[in-house]
């Protein structure tokens, strides 16, 4: 079934490996490289989802064409010799919600351009709604085309992006190690969208504030395994206490523990988010999944594509969290049960609702009960 995901791509074909982040690499983080290609997409060659065409005149007066190419991901991205580049400064731009607004506002979106060894190449990072985005461009990319590139979706219109002065990197932080950086930190403390408390700019301070002081402890994972006895790994009953009081310590646990349906199983009844630690052939068992959603409906991108969609896996997702919504299909948005349950649990799930329900009036009274404010938005 062809469906257009709104929170971000559902991968249901990628084959997965046995890192412990796979799930949310792979439903959380977009990554393209950039590279220079001798002309645009050619009229005879079937259209790739996963490529997109821009075409900039350079200072020279020449046109060039620029190739993004997406990446399926299932662990931090492998650039080869380039991991080892050094992260030597970076320039924050922003993009004003209106065009007249004074500098001095904060309705902005905001992203991070990086320079890697002097301007030898340059990546671009930001949170998109839910999603992380990076691209990483080849050599001899310049700075000002990175101001139009996205992961994921259109392209941005240079003219609308606003530079922040140039902030010079000491720390030598490589690129690396900033992959690292995503791969514990971000990862541990990623959560849903929030105007207020998770948005593009807090990203953006966050990321920032690594590059200038990676030694912060605010920037490290605490490992709960670093303070356990050193035969910790070999105690199954050790391990399901600790996931009993951390779930997180999942994460952490070798692959023969984490293959442990039982841990498995009481890590996600406490924090639903722990699927997204839990191997790939767990992540397809219907008892699993239903017990990660019960307890946290945005455990639903983590669920393995083959049971995602399920109707009553998404009825378990979105009677915990409404917003999961934005992350079924189709058919499923046209639901009257589902779409029910969903404004029930968040009125603002109203605006992911098909056209043929979204002002249907059981619809429009459920959300008006759990939020007002949502319905007449």
């Amino acid at each position: 079934e062809m469906f257009y995901a709104m929170c971000g791509p559902q991968k249901v074909d990628q084959h997965f490996g046995t890192h412990p982040n796979e799930a949310w690499w792979a439903s959380q983080v977009v990554c393209a490289v950039v590279e220079d290609v001798p002309s645009g997409p050619s009229e005879d060659k079937e259209a790739n989802e996963g490529e997109r065409f821009y075409k900039f005149i350079d200072e020279n007066g020449k046109e060039r064409w620029i190739k993004s190419s997406r990446m399926l991901l299932s662990e931090p991205p492998d650039f080869g010799s380039d991991l080892s580049r050094t992260i030597t400064a970076f320039t924050e731009v922003r993009i004003p919600y209106w065009t007249s607004q004074p500098h001095s506002w904060i309705t902005y979106h905001a992203f991070t351009l990086l320079e890697l060894d002097h301007g030898q190449m340059f990546a671009m990072c930001e949170r998109k709604t839910d999603m992380l985005e990076l691209v990483v461009g080849k050599v001899e990319i310049p700075m000002a085309f990175f101001k139009a590139f996205r992961a994921m979706g259109p392209g941005r219109n240079p003219g609308r992006c606003a530079q922040e002065p140039r902030q010079p990197v000491t720390s030598r932080i490589s690129l690396r190690q900033l992959l690292g950086w995503i791969d514990g930190p971000v990862e541990e403390r990623w959560v849903p969208y929030d105007l207020l408390k998770a948005n593009c700019q807090h990203f953006a301070a966050d990321l920032q504030s690594f590059l200038l002081d990676p030694a912060a402890p605010e920037h490290h994972s605490e490992n709960p395994l670093l303070a356990a006895p050193l035969n910790w790994k070999e105690e199954r009953a050790s391990a399901m206490a600790s996931v009993a009081r951390n779930p997180k310590v999942l994460k952490y646990l070798p692959d023969r523990l984490r293959r442990d349906r039982e841990v498995v199983l009481l890590a996600v009844s406490n924090d639903g988010n722990a699927l997204k630690y839990v191997p790939e052939q767990l992540r397809a068992d219907p008892e699993v999944a239903m017990a990660a959603l019960r307890q946290n409906g945005y455990a639903l991108p983590y669920v393995h594509a083959s049971i995602r969609q399920r109707r009553d896996v998404v009825m378990a997702a979105v009677a915990q969290n409404g917003y999961i919504l934005c992350y079924t299909v189709e058919r499923h948005r046209q639901d009257r049960d589902i779409v029910l349950a969903a404004v029930r649990a968040d009125a603002h799930a109203l605006r992911y609702v098909s056209a043929g329900l979204r002002y249907d009036p059981e619809v429009m009274m459920a959300a008006s009960f759990q939020n007002p404010l949502a319905v007449f938005r």
